[in-house]
């Protein structure tokens, strides 16, 4: 799939002789992912790779076109959300761009490392996740503010990547942490909805419907504070065994907007309420069950992040600038979604199921890709590098050696 879209994507030649290397290595080798293990498993210099991964790369050229080939090709579906999330990257030294104190999710606790910022799409089809774009975020000392810099990355996405899905992204989802007005406002002025969590306590105010007293002043407009324990005038709305879900529209005065709440109420064994949570969305006209979905649907950036530390190196790299730094990060991601796509589509092309409900593993990706590196170098000692189609098309499937899910 790789030749199709360097081709597709017209990149300069020399661009395109470096990522046709690249990212097949990237997948197939063992052990740590740095230039020196590129040298071992290459005939090009660790010096190259270093080189390289110095300059800047068109890598959302990449990204965006991988995601045009899905939808044309139908492996995809035509309905999206954009999620947004930050991952800690742990780093050591002290020369390194953009080095500071970021919160480690894995630990509950701020450490002292790197952290980028992801954007990426979600098919609301088998919810398979595509990054779209990736950069660091500049440290506190840097006198930078943490948020203004994913807004920033929001909007530069909403003004390059926006008109190619006009019409198909049903909504921006993000955690807490982005519940804030600024990224409300930012993606209301595109006309699409923002789903995210509130805190628990959050301040919220009743519209006013009953009549008004005939004095002097303005009309009464707010019948009163949320109590997330008394629930007259919410709707309820079918959960699991364990739950209650409550929905109602109501008006967000930190926020400026009436948004559309839904309380999730989490039950014990006994069937008293232990915690809730609170999701939103800015279109009030979205039903309950499609905001909670779609939040759900967010965690597949998770799983992103979780894979690419796992198994496509992103915590290896040895690079010090934050271009080598993004160079390495983006290749990591793309790595990724090159072999989620690769493998939908064979999957689907071999079982005939919809590529939406193929299950997904980058381990046996990355197991077949070192397989194929193997028995090609193999036979090219042996002058018979013709005959590899012939592993490839046998019926024992020998290039599966060791994959988990065959």
């Amino acid at each position: 799939m790789l030749p199709l879209l360097l081709l597709f994507l017209g990149l300069p030649a020399h661009q395109t002789r470096f990522f046709a290397h690249l990212l097949p290595l990237w997948q197939a080798i063992p052990g740590r992912v740095n230039a020196r293990n590129f040298s071992r498993y290459s005939e090009w210099d660790e010096r190259t790779f270093r080189r390289w991964m110095h300059k800047t790369l068109p890598w959302g050229e990449l990204h965006w076109g991988l995601v045009r080939l899905l939808i044309r090709w139908g492996v995809l579906g035509s309905r999206f959300i954009l999620a947004i999330d930050a991952s800690f990257i742990p780093k050591s030294g002290k020369k390194t761009e953009g080095l500071g104190a970021f919160w480690n999710g894995s630990q509950s606790r701020s450490d002292t490392g790197l952290e980028l910022s992801c954007l990426a799409l979600i098919s609301l089809t088998g919810q398979h996740a595509f990054p779209l774009d990736i950069r660091q975020t500049r440290p506190k000392q840097d006198r930078a503010d943490r948020l203004e810099q994913y807004l920033e990355q929001l909007k530069d996405v909403f003004t390059r990547r926006l008109d190619g899905l006009s019409g198909q992204l049903r909504a921006v989802v993000a955690d807490g942490q982005y519940a804030k007005k600024m990224f409300m406002d930012a993606v209301h002025a595109e006309q699409i909805a923002f789903v995210t969590k509130l805190q628990s306590n959050a301040n919220l105010l009743y519209p006013f419907t009953g009549a008004h007293p005939t004095r002097r002043g303005a009309r009464r407009k707010w019948g009163g504070k949320v109590d997330f324990k008394d629930w007259s005038g919410w709707q309820s709305v079918p959960g699991d065994a364990q739950e209650r879900v409550w929905t109602r529209v109501v008006w967000a005065p930190h926020f400026g907007r009436f948004l559309r709440v839904v309380v999730i109420e989490r039950l014990d064994r006994k069937g008293q309420v232990k915690a809730h949570v609170v999701l939103c969305s800015t279109d009030t006209t979205m039903p309950a069950q499609e905001i909670r979905a779609l939040y759900s649907a967010r965690f597949q950036l998770e799983f992103v992040f979780r894979d690419a530390k796992q198994f496509a190196g992103l915590t290896t790299c040895q690079l010090r600038s934050t271009t080598g730094l993004e160079n390495h990060w983006n290749a990591a991601c793309f790595a990724l979604s090159l072999g989620r796509a690769e493998y939908l589509l064979e999957r689907s092309a071999r079982t005939g199921r919809p590529a939406g409900v193929v299950a997904f593993s980058y381990e046996d990706v990355k197991r077949r890709a070192f397989n194929r590196l193997f028995a090609s170098r193999i036979l090219a000692n042996l002058g018979l590098s013709r005959r590899f189609a012939e592993l490839e098309e046998h019926p024992s499937r020998p290039l599966d050696l060791g994959v988990k899910a065959a």
